[in-house]
């Protein structure tokens, strides 16, 4: 889970995607049942499921300094506004040369991240902060980011900076981090703030913020897969960097293990799961190293309900799309930005959809197909 530059690198990649097909073990898929598209999704600047109908941003929604720890965009509660991530390159940088092989320096500006606000109310699209990044939206409207110390990413230097909160789209920014570092916001979990810091060696501790200067560690060197329902359990995993691949239930508040499971112990499809799954009542879904694992959180247990083996070069951010949890969206890439998985849980098969066409692809970036949530929870002030 390392920043930086990995991060970038990691969104510029150009793989073929095989035919999409889910299976259980080593069961392949042989049909694929009807795919729909996610409620809310990007293709590259266009957006789909807003209200009024789709809109065009003013730039395609791409975060390279956070991966896939968070969202590329998230809507207000309301579903009023979209606050999301932007990338104005400065000097183009090719992942697979050597600073020194493209004559960049430690400390040339390379490119400036920002956060916009597009209002779907006056269709207007407004610059909320630059030097900035990562997003979560609380239920009661309050907005969350990371605002770096200076304005541009620079070679081969920390994108320190702080973690900042606002009332409302309106109001100044609040600082809630004590010390500078390299914060990635997450979600909220009622009204505490679950984020990342950059430990040694590019390592990333999960932790929570409960108000300004007021930050704990809730998991060393750990993911976030998903926030409970209620706001108040998180459910968390580590990979094999601290020994066997694992996932966790904690305690928002406090937190205190609910319970836990030893990934090594279940279905070997599973190896380990990643960041930026979602949590359905009793179920949890998070991507794994062969495809998507849904499990059961009991009290005093976690069951691997499902281990669904697909066909592609890995997914991301899957999503429960029905009250039952039997259909998951995720998505994988491809060298025109990425398709949507639909995957019928009951029918153990999934569907492919290259939503529309898009050439809108900004600095060297495909078209991303993105979905668009806020992983907070809860989504209502409470």
């Amino acid at each position: 889970m390392a920043l930086g530059r990995t991060l970038l690198a990691g969104l510029v990649f150009a793989a073929a995607v095989a035919t999409a097909g889910c299976g259980s073990g080593h069961q392949a898929a042989t049909a694929a049942p009807p795919a729909t598209k996610p409620a809310l999704y990007a293709v590259g600047a266009k957006i789909f499921g807003l209200r009024g109908g789709p809109a065009r941003l003013v730039s395609p929604p791409v975060a390279p300094l956070a991966g896939w720890l968070t969202p590329v965009a998230v809507p207000s509660p309301d579903r009023r506004y979209l606050a999301y991530n932007v990338w104005r390159e400065l000097r183009h940088d090719d992942p697979d040369l050597s600073w020194s092989d493209q004559g960049i320096k430690p400390g040339d500006p390379l490119a400036t991240p920002s956060v916009r606000l597009y209002d779907s109310a006056t269709q207007s699209d407004e610059l909320l902060e630059e030097g900035a990044f990562s997003l979560a939206w609380r239920g009661d409207g309050a907005l969350a980011y990371f605002k770096g110390a200076e304005r541009d990413y620079r070679a081969g230097m920390p994108y320190a900076g702080h973690v900042v909160v606002r009332a409302s789209v309106q109001a100044p920014p609040e600082v809630w981090s004590a010390e500078r570092a390299r914060y990635v916001v997450a979600a909220w979990a009622g009204r505490s703030l679950v984020a990342y810091r950059e430990a040694e060696g590019e390592a990333l501790d999960l932790v929570v913020f409960d108000g300004p200067g007021r930050m704990r560690v809730l998991a060393p060197d750990s993911g976030l897969v998903a926030v409970s329902p209620d706001g108040r359990q998180v459910f968390v995993e580590q990979g094999p960097a601290r020994g066997r691949p694992s996932v966790r239930v904690l305690g928002v508040a406090d937190g205190q293990e609910a319970t836990a499971l030893d990934l090594t112990t279940v279905d070997p499809a599973v190896g380990s799961v990643g960041y930026s799954g979602d949590w359905l009542e009793e179920r949890v879904v998070a991507a794994s190293a062969s495809g998507i694992a849904v499990f059961r959180v009991r009290p005093g247990a976690i069951l691997l309900e499902d281990a669904l083996r697909i066909a592609a070069n890995g997914v991301a951010e899957p999503r429960f799309t029905d009250a039952g949890g039997r259909h998951v969206h995720a998505w994988t890439s491809a060298r025109t930005g990425g398709v949507f998985l639909d995957c019928d849980r009951a029918l153990r098969r999934c569907g492919r959809l290259t939503p529309l066409p898009d050439t809108s692809g900004v600095h060297g970036f495909p078209a991303w197909r993105r979905p668009l949530y806020n992983p907070s929870r809860p989504l209502v002030a409470s």
